[in-house]
């Protein structure tokens, strides 16, 4: 078993197209389609578990976070929809939005240095099917049971949290958790975040309620660097202050209506920062928010 883990992970080391990322079989006087075989029987192994597969990863983010990052460990959470909507041999794939969005849904966490924000490795992957979800991080291989992104998130996040890393994890989101409900969790359990915000949440800023967006215009911004945007060289310029959310937190109202809910405020930081063309034209920005104070 372990020399044929060693062999499929060999076959993974090449240099090929990245459209075209998967294993290759190594030249010997075995056919390509042999190792297909041996592959097959490796993963179909009932001692071969998802949790076994990815402890090795999770050996190399230990290591990794000890030598490569300072303060933090950055932990990045996002969704990818893999589209098998032709691959009529594949049963468990299903409908994920519209008739053609068909296939699975993988949730994956990475963990970025953060000094130079490269990755380190992948610490959890969570994928669903039409029979339920599978998950690194689960002690079976198949949960019937399906939770919504941002719930199934709040779980991965307190299982890594488990790992003891030597250094705190700061996970980061986009803006599909801009959810007050689930920040409200993240603090009962001490854990760091930083999430893309969207422009219309109101946040308490110097004693009274806004828009995250009005906020920014009442800011002062520092010219900070020149970055790539779209093949030209432009200045990034940055502004942050000390925020609360004060809000009620609004349930899911996809299944039935429910009410908003009441809770402690939550101190954070807003940050923004805008790509500003020579002339002072705003091409883009991002409004961040998040609970980590000290950097």
């Amino acid at each position: 078993m372990a020399k044929r883990h060693q062999q499929l992970v060999t076959e993974h080391l090449n240099s090929t197209d990245t459209l075209s990322a998967e294993l290759r079989a190594l030249p010997n006087k075995s056919t390509s389609f042999a190792s297909t075989q041996a592959a097959w029987r490796f993963y179909k192994n009932d001692r071969v578990t998802l949790t076994k597969l990815h402890e090795p990863l999770l050996i190399a983010a230990h290591k990794g976070i000890a030598t490569q990052c300072n303060q933090y460990a950055l932990c990045v959470h996002d969704w990818s929809r893999l589209n098998y909507r032709k691959h009529d041999s594949k049963l468990d794939k299903y409908q994920i939005t519209h008739e053609t969005d068909v296939g699975y849904d993988l949730q994956s966490s990475l963990i970025l240095s953060d000094q130079t924000g490269q990755p380190l490795a992948p610490v959890a992957q969570r994928l669903v099917t039409a029979n339920g979800s599978y998950a690194t991080y689960q002690g079976n291989d198949l949960s019937e049971t399906v939770e919504n992104h941002l719930d199934e998130v709040t779980h991965c996040i307190g299982k890594l949290e488990q790992q003891n890393f030597v250094k705190p994890l700061v996970h980061i989101i986009d803006r599909e958790v801009d959810s007050v409900g689930h920040m409200r969790q993240w603090e009962a359990n001490n854990y760091w975040w930083l999430t893309r915000s969207k422009k219309t949440p109101s946040v308490e800023f110097q004693g009274q309620s806004m828009p995250c967006t009005q906020v920014a215009e009442a800011l002062s911004f520092e010219k900070k660097r020149q970055v790539d945007y779209h093949g030209k060289l432009q200045w990034q310029w940055v502004a942050e202050t000390p925020i609360r959310i004060t809000r009620h937190a609004k349930p899911s109202q996809k299944k039935q209506k429910k009410p908003s809910v009441p809770g402690e405020p939550i101190d954070a930081r807003l940050v923004v920062s805008r790509i500003l063309s020579n002339e002072g034209e705003i091409l883009a920005e991002w409004l961040l928010m998040t609970n980590v104070m000290a950097v």
